[in-house]
């Protein structure tokens, strides 16, 4: 099993695979990242490799990601007065993703500096 295989994989079956192999606690309580690292390891797959930024659907600059939500914050200003509740959704959605990822690149940022 490839690192790739484990990132596709949804949570649900993440969860009956570590069950499987015992020797991870707390399964029930893991998100699919938690997961897919406890596996990882338990399976001696490198998570170093590129197939890690696969994981990361967004770009990984923090420029590029804060101009992102600028921009849709726009679009979603706009959406508003416009009375376009998909129009809404969508940009309330893209920006919550954005952010998301600007969140785990810190992350990611610290634990490679600590």
């Amino acid at each position: 099993m490839t690192l790739q295989e484990l990132q596709k994989m949804t949570v649900v079956k993440l969860r009956q695979e570590a069950m499987q192999h015992g020797g991870i606690s707390g399964v029930s309580s893991m998100v699919k990242a938690e997961l897919v690292e406890a596996l990882a390891g338990l399976l001696g797959i490198d998570e170093t490799t590129p197939a890690r930024a696969t994981r990361v659907k967004i770009s990984g600059d923090k420029s590029v990601l804060k101009r992102e939500i600028r921009s849709l914050k726009g679009t979603r200003d706009e959406a508003l007065e416009a009375g376009d509740a998909n129009g809404l959704d969508r940009a309330r959605l893209d920006i919550k993703r954005r952010k998301r990822a600007l969140r785990r690149l810190a992350e990611e940022t610290q634990a490679v500096t600590a």
